[in-house]
């Protein structure tokens, strides 16, 4: 007899009636865009220009119309991601998959995400992002990522490779930070202690407090029994944390601090005027104007620029000591030449005298007498009298 077994082990695999397959009859990408998410809407006082010319300029890569609607979802993620987390991360996944090969898109993203607690989504994003762009600065998240997914082992690894010898201070510290409580994971909390203990701990690090520093101390010092040392640290960073940067206040049953609100100029009310009028420094500056104006004009008399020969003499008369203006006049009257229309003073002149005091006090007696009419210029003849001159020579020729 025929083994029909195969036979019949072969129809089992396979319906008797094959229900009708109704995937054949939807266009090609129809089942894929049924998949995708549905975009967020975006408040129309968002243009996309509030992100930073640095990211910018990464999305210029992109179509102008798409790196508009890109740039506009971050924007739109990162103002909505303390009201609206979840519409947050909506804006930011749905930015990551119209840009996704833009590094500031996906490293946005995974910010957010790691801010959520999505540290899946988040390690994933900055990894990639790193990758992009090669900045390292996001490898504490990555690591801090790692943690929170329970693989302080994956963290260690990151704080040891090489991308992380090239932070910089800052993230340096932070990194610092998720290493020890790498360290904390593992129950070592006493080699956790230790990894904090740097210098930053103790002293200001580009002019500021490291107050998360401290906040990580501090939880470590409960963690490892010592409540009283753990509350002096956590007191430390309520007091110097103006800008609300750690939960130390609230932690200390302290309100919150708010950090001062700019004014823009679009709230005209909220702009504070400031009335720094002082009366005495405008009496100052009115008293050292006419000091200066008092200068000006001494030495503007002093020169002769005003044009008035008889004032200028006449402050020169009051100047002079008795008599003395009379010998200059008879030495003058012996020399038949006409007055110069302008004498420039001596280079070597001093400063015009007081008025107080007469311009020859203190003067020694083997002073230089006055210019005589050999030592003054030559003066100019007036236009009539060189044609005369000329007549003459012409005619006597």
């Amino acid at each position: 007899m025929r083994d029909h077994g195969g036979a019949r082990d072969h129809g089992r695999d396979r319906p008797e009636y094959a229900p009708r397959d109704d995937s054949r009859n939807t266009r090609p990408g129809q089942e894929a865009r049924a998949d995708r998410p549905i975009e967020p809407r975006i408040p129309e006082s968002i243009t996309g220009r509030e992100l930073g010319k640095d990211i910018q300029a990464e999305l210029r890569g992109l179509s102008k119309d798409t790196a508009e609607r890109v740039s506009r979802h971050m924007v739109a993620a990162y103002l909505l991601e303390e009201s609206d987390n979840e519409t947050a991360q909506a804006h930011a996944r749905f930015a990551a998959r119209l840009g996704g090969r833009v590094g500031a898109v996906r490293e946005a993203h995974g910010i957010i995400a790691y801010r959520a607690g999505d540290f899946r989504t988040a390690s994933r994003e900055l990894r990639t992002s790193l990758r992009i762009t090669g900045r390292t600065d996001v490898l504490p998240m990555i690591a801090d990522s790692e943690r929170g997914l329970g693989r302080p082992e994956r963290a260690l690894d990151i704080a040891s490779s090489e991308d992380a010898s090239d932070l910089g201070v800052n993230a340096s510290i932070e990194l610092i930070i998720v290493v020890a409580g790498a360290y904390a994971d593992t129950g070592d909390i006493e080699t956790a202690l230790r990894t904090l203990e740097i210098p930053a701990l103790r002293h200001k690090v580009e002019g500021r407090w490291q107050v998360r520093l401290w906040v990580a101390y501090a939880d470590l010092l409960e963690r490892a029994g010592r409540p009283d040392e753990a509350k002096r640290w956590l007191t430390l960073a309520a007091d110097a944390d103006s800008e609300g940067v750690t939960d130390a206040a609230e932690r200390l049953g302290r309100p919150a601090p708010q950090p001062a609100e700019e004014p823009t100029w679009a709230d005209d009310e909220q702009i504070s005027v400031l009335d720094a009028y002082d009366p005495d420094a405008d009496a100052d500056a009115d008293a050292d104007a006419d000091a200066d104006a008092d200068a000006d004009a001494d030495d503007f008399d002093a020169e002769g620029e005003n044009g008035f020969e008889g004032e200028n003499d006449s402050e020169e008369e009051d100047e002079l000591p008795a008599g003395a203006s009379d010998e200059v006049d008879a030495e003058l009257s012996d020399a038949d030449v006409e007055e110069p229309a302008d004498v420039d003073e001596p280079a070597d002149a001093g400063e015009p005298a007081d008025v107080e005091e007469p311009a020859v006090e203190g003067v020694s007696s083997d002073a230089a007498e006055p210019a005589t009419a050999d030592e003054l210029p030559e003066a100019s003849l007036p236009a009539e009298e060189k044609i005369e001159e000329t007549r003459a020579s012409e005619e006597s020729a």
